[in-house]
């Protein structure tokens, strides 16, 4: 039961929602925004609310379904719901669909929080989201403060080790997705200048 929750929770959070609707209802492709995210921020810019809303929402659930039933319905030991908890995670990360590409998946993480915690690690993250909004210009410094906050939070409350654990993951994964992005866009600019 435990390796096809494993592969369950993986495979809901492969699907790339915001690639297969923005094709269906938009003719359009999230991933020919500048970074090449497929998530519900290229949704939005894409094609606007309602595209970004339904893909926001379903992002959202691919994560917190797995995982709450894991959680609260079908009792899974922690040891074992660590492993769960990654896999929406590294299912929209590195997705199947998309030749293990994927996006940064923060509703994602939002959705694995709210599976696991229901509202209390959720909002310390939506308020961090929305702070980091004021204080900080650089969109990729916004998604990782997210992640980096959540860390020392639940270290200072007592949360069980796998937690955080799931938290420094989860921290490491958007990193390296943006690391790599930040990585393609200087070698794009300086093809550009070498062009000119």
């Amino acid at each position: 039961m435990f390796i096809a929750w494993l592969i369950l929770s993986y495979i809901s959070g492969a699907l790339p929602w915001s690639v297969w609707l923005g094709a269906l209802f938009f003719h359009k492709d999230p991933r020919a925004q500048q970074d090449q995210n497929p998530g519900a921020a290229n949704a939005f810019r894409m094609a606007g609310w309602r595209l970004g809303v339904a893909v926001l929402l379903l992002d959202f659930f691919k994560a917190f379904i797995p995982v709450a039933l894991a959680r609260w319905v079908m009792g899974f030991p922690d040891q074992q719901l660590f492993w769960i908890a990654i896999m929406p995670t590294m299912g929209h990360a590195f997705s199947i669909f998309l030749r293990f590409r994927g996006g940064r998946g923060i509703v994602v993480m939002f959705g694995v929080w709210a599976g696991l915690t229901l509202l209390r690690v959720p909002l310390v993250m939506g308020f961090t989201a929305i702070v980091s909004l004021f204080l900080l210009k650089n969109d990729e410094y916004r998604s990782l403060a997210v992640p980096l906050v959540l860390i020392p939070y639940l270290l200072l409350t007592g949360a069980p080790g796998w937690m955080t654990l799931l938290a420094i993951i989860q921290f490491l994964t958007l990193a390296a997705k943006i690391g790599v992005y930040i990585i393609k866009s200087r070698g794009q600019i300086q093809k550009r200048i070498g062009a000119t």
